[in-house]
């Protein structure tokens, strides 16, 4: 059984439903389509990660996604 992990950070509340349901499609027909098989056995598991709990560079990131990114 074919297992699809993604991770990313919560920003905004994290994925909607239907953005969820996008994505687990999405992924799940882009491997059918490389590998020929899976359609029915394809497990994606999103994994949302709260901001304050990743770190960049040996630091915890404290500051906000936005203000991280204008550096």
């Amino acid at each position: 059984m074919p297992v699809i992990s993604v991770s990313m950070t919560k920003e905004n509340g994290g994925l909607s439903k239907a953005q969820k349901q996008k994505l687990i499609s999405g992924l799940t027909s882009a491997f059918v389509d490389v590998v020929g098989r899976g359609d029915k056995t394809c497990v994606v598991v999103i994994n949302e990660v709260e901001c304050q709990n990743y770190g960049i560079d040996g630091v915890n990131i404290e500051v906000s996604i936005e203000e991280l990114r204008k550096i």
